[in-house]
């Protein structure tokens, strides 16, 4: 079975080539009346919910890429694959904000220049969020030439921006377009409450302390060699004890 290594494209090849062969399908069926039906449908039902996905998928990125590379709760088997989820949900996320701000500028709700011009209003706010996804997208591909680089804290501070790119992404679905429903508001503070949650558990396991064993602790001994006895150490036997004899010589008993 071959490992997946970061140096790996994000997407494999067959994946793009059935994307836009998909795409020139829907370009061309778009073009006959029943196509242009069908596409008209589907953009409805993207201006409706492709921010709802977008939410979805962007709150799963990032509770699983908080809790990716935690060492005591996962094995190294979970910790995979949670990277594995991350890396779906974080390409996920993007397609559906593109969707999401297509949509949008195709049926005249936001204007071309909302895309790229952030704010403090409603629709700035999705802008700025739409911005940080990218660059957190960017780096998500650029992984390993950081790594290469031996710069990998810069990495860490640039991926970061996915915290900051959700909570901004929450308020502009909150204040953004009609008042949203109470299933939606329930949604928002499922997903909020995920990643509190994970961001907790995490907060927890790093702060607990950690006891730091002795080298070789918990071995069992390995039994005591002696070594062998030389000539010098050889025990000398004691002499015997002698009586005098009247004839003027020492006699052994």
């Amino acid at each position: 079975m071959k490992t997946r290594s970061s140096e790996d494209p994000l997407l494999p090849t067959w994946a793009l080539a059935a994307t836009a062969f998909g795409a020139l399908i829907v370009t061309v069926g778009a073009v006959t009346p029943p196509g242009a039906a069908l596409a008209g449908g589907l953009q409805r039902f993207l201006s409706f919910y492709a921010g709802v996905f977008t939410l979805l998928t962007m709150t799963t990125a990032v509770v699983t890429g908080v809790l990716a590379s935690e060492r005591v709760l996962l094995r190294i088997h979970h910790r995979v694959l949670f990277q594995g989820v991350h890396r779906a949900a974080s390409v996920l996320a993007v397609t559906f904000v593109v969707a999401h701000l297509l949509v949008k500028v195709l049926g005249g709700v936001a204007a071309p220049v909302n895309v790229v011009v952030p704010g403090v209003d409603p629709v700035g706010l999705g802008t700025l969020a739409f911005q940080l996804m990218l660059v957190v997208a960017a780096t998500g591909v650029l992984r390993a030439r950081f790594a290469r680089r031996a710069r990998p804290w810069v990495w860490r501070s640039l991926h970061s921006v996915a915290y900051l790119a959700w909570p901004v992404g929450i308020a502009h679905g909150l204040t953004a377009g009609r008042a949203p429903a109470n299933w939606v508001v329930l949604g928002y503070v499922l997903c909020m409450g995920a990643v509190a949650l994970a961001v907790l558990t995490r907060l927890a396991v790093s702060t607990r302390p950690r006891r730091i064993g002795h080298a070789g602790e918990g071995l069992t001994p390995a039994p005591e060699r002696r070594p062998a006895a030389s000539r010098a150490e050889t025990p000398v036997p004691e002499p015997r004890a002698t009586v005098g004899d009247p004839r003027g010589t020492r006699v052994a008993r």
